[in-house]
């Protein structure tokens, strides 16, 4: 079973241990740095093994970018997915994940996990799975966009990546009142120009912010989702001694605010794991969680399989809900959990992929889940063509993906894959009519010890990029390969049948590739400029707006933030028509889509960067004019920053204060101080 594969797979592994400590490093530093953003480590993925050499002499202790691999068995794998192909594995008992994490245990994963035994472990692992009392899933509604409380005025919505899927965000808009939450705080303001009033304040209770801090929102008429980190505590008794046992967790907070001056809260729903993201389509938010398991004790499986709750109540995720990648890296779960925003009371559904924790992409059928792993293989001692014994590992960044259907609340798997590379983020994956498209950069390593005397070791790296397109199995259809070899790719966007993607070292490649036949994409421009994009937009008819960084041609360092425009009319010679160097060394917006508001019909261009806001728009011929710089104060974070329209006029939102714009003259008109 599980167990016996992954002791023969983690045999074949060596490498050098100065590599284990790079990648661990590497992994806190990402891990810390991006706690804010909500983007979770993928290099966590690490195998440890001691190497005895011969001739008695103690080589050292090696280490590589884990390449195991867990086949499934009979019993474990869907009939479903033998017809497909698709090798991911349904779980029939929680034994099943216990073992798997044990054995995970005996080698350094880089996450300290633990597995405990207790006096009564098999009778508790064995017990038949509890079902989760989720909710019956009803129709989904649609949801209006562009209509308000009061009439027909326009007004900007959350910048999102695929039309009719919402995002959270940490502000939201009904074109009549604003809906900020920062700094442990809902604030809610009746939106009416220079005359625009604090409505209500409400202080979130502690249980629903245990980081300091809220994370985003969702509006869905008068009912309002605050989705905050917290934690659970399990009690565990191990033969006889009581303890404690927390893990992450997060709370998804629905409040009723028909009455706008005192939100009412209706129900807290808990999921295991970190915030990763969420989609909400119609009525239903599809939260995603990463649950990483550090102390799995055998009879307490609170410990290890993740749990739902309902206003503190927990129950856990049954077996049939649970399934394994193919080849697990991590002790972690991907958690997606449905919830019925207009009137749901806890989870309609939820499922759990075991193996690692993902970006993800979502439309109104699907949403598709990438888990970031390493391969590797190590070939058998023999001579090199100096006639010197050498030993070589080779390994490279992969990506599993995991497919799962969305259809009112329901999550259903539909099939698992996998392509060479990492992916960027949310934006390096596409759907268009049937087929997906996928952007990835490959960190390939090679690795040889040379074993004649003392062991010594030489190590190389590259990187190269890749795009793939794959089928509704999860098959590769075509792709394009080996592109830019030594860059690293900044930002895609997908446009129909072409996508675009940036990569970067001293310049900026942007490339326009033909997608229109699935199996045989190819690049039709490649354009090399200074700097680099780091988001990408369409942006009306034939153009492709870019902002990121301008850069030194000789170093590739960072000069400050760069706005660009890209004229593709004719997709095979892209051109860059207008720039604008921004007043700022560093935004938000580039790395936080949600930050940017770019919309074309109203010729307006806004983002935060470093401590101000700028509003610019974008004139043929003439190029990017700055409209209005709204100083927000040096003691504030452009995290928080964040801009919208209703009507005329433009709304700038701090922790501290909402500054009023008029979209007429672009004069400051109000400023109202939040608490």
């Amino acid at each position: 079973m599980f167990k016996e594969q992954y002791i023969r797979d983690n045999e074949k592994l060596h490498a050098k241990e100065t590599l284990l400590m790079e990648i661990k490093n590497q992994a806190r530093r990402e891990e810390s740095r991006d706690a804010r953003r909500q983007r979770f480590v993928r290099y966590g993925a690490v195998a440890a093994a001691l190497l005895l050499v011969a001739g008695g002499v103690f080589g050292a202790v090696f280490a590589a970018h884990s390449g195991n691999t867990v086949q499934p068995t009979a019993e474990q794998t869907l009939s479903a997915a033998e017809a497909s192909g698709d090798t991911a594995a349904e779980v029939t008992d929680y034994n099943d994940i216990y073992d798997l994490i044990e054995q995970m245990q005996t080698v350094d994963r880089g996450y300290g996990v633990t597995v405990t035994e207790e006096a009564s472990a098999d009778e508790a692992a064995e017990a038949p799975a509890p079902s989760v009392d989720t909710e019956t899933t009803e129709s989904a509604g649609s949801m209006v966009k562009g209509s308000t409380l009061n009439g027909d005025t326009d007004y900007s919505e959350t910048n999102v990546q695929v039309k009719g899927v919402d995002e959270a965000d940490i502000v939201k808009t009904d074109g009549t009142y604003i809906y900020y939450v920062a700094d442990n705080q809902l604030s809610i303001l009746k939106a009416d120009g220079a005359n625009t009033k604090l409505v209500s304040t409400t202080i979130l209770e502690s249980e629903d912010s245990w980081w300091g801090y809220n994370s985003e929102m969702f509006l869905l008429g008068d009912r309002l989702m605050i989705i905050t980190q917290g934690f659970s505590t399990v009690w565990v008794n191990d033969d006889g001694d009581h303890y404690e046992n927390s893990t992450d967790q997060t709370e998804a907070v629905i409040y009723d605010i028909s009455n706008r001056a005192k939100p009412a809260k209706i129900v807290s729903l808990g999921q295991s794991g970190s915030y990763v993201s969420s989609r909400m389509i119609g009525d239903y938010v599809y939260l995603v969680t990463a649950q990483y398991v550090y102390s799995a004790v055998r009879g307490t499986p609170e410990t290890y399989i993740p749990t739902l709750s309902v206003d503190g109540e927990t129950t856990l995720l049954g077996t049939g809900d649970l399934y394994v990648c193919d080849s697990p890296q991590d002790a972690a779960y991907t958690v997606v959990g449905s919830i019925n925003l207009k009137n749901g009371v806890k989870h309609a559904s939820a499922k759990a992929v075991f193996g690692g924790t993902s970006e993800l992409y979502a439309n109104a059928e699907h949403m598709l889940l990438a888990i970031g792993q390493y391969e590797s293989s190590t070939s058998p001692i023999a001579p090199d063509e100096d006639g010197r014994n050498v030993q070589i590992t080779t390994g490279q960044s992969e990506t599993d993906l995991v497919l799962l259907g969305l259809n009112e609340g329901a999550v259903e798997r539909l099939a698992s894959g996998s392509v060479p590379g990492s992916l960027l983020n949310q934006f390096s994956m596409d759907e268009y009519e049937g087929a997906f498209r996928i952007v990835t950069t490959v960190d390939y390593w090679e690795q040889r010890i040379y074993t004649d005397g003392v062991d010594s070791y030489e190590y190389d790296s590259s990187n190269y990029n890749n795009l793939y397109t794959l089928d509704q199995d999860l098959n590769i259809l075509g792709k394009i390969e080996n592109l830019a070899e030594d860059e690293t790719v900044k930002s895609v966007r997908f446009d129909g049948d072409i996508g675009y993607f940036v990569t970067f070292r001293q310049t900026d490649p942007l490339f326009a590739v033909d997608l229109s036949d699935p199996k045989s994409p190819r690049v039709l421009s490649t354009l090399k400029i200074p700097g680099f994009s780091e988001y990408l937009q369409t942006y009306g008819t034939n153009l492709l707006l870019g902002l990121g960084y301008q850069a030194d041609e000789d170093t590739g360092i960072t000069q400050g933030v760069k706005l660009s425009m890209f004229d593709t009319s004719d997709k095979r010679n892209v051109t860059e028509i207008a720039t604008a160097a921004v007043d700022a060394d560093w935004t938000i917006a580039g790395s936080n889509h949600k930050a940017i508001l770019a919309n074309a019909e109203k010729n307006l261009i806004a983002f935060p960067a470093e401590d101000d806001y700028f509003i610019y728009r974008y004139v043929a011929g003439t190029g990017f004019e700055l409209l209005a710089k709204v100083d927000m104060g040096s003691d504030l974070s452009s995290w928080y920053l964040r801009g919208l329209f209703i009507g005329e006029n433009f709304y700038v939102l701090s922790e501290s204060s909402v500054t009023i714009v008029s979209l007429n003259s672009y004069d400051v008109l109000a400023n109202v101080k939040l608490g």
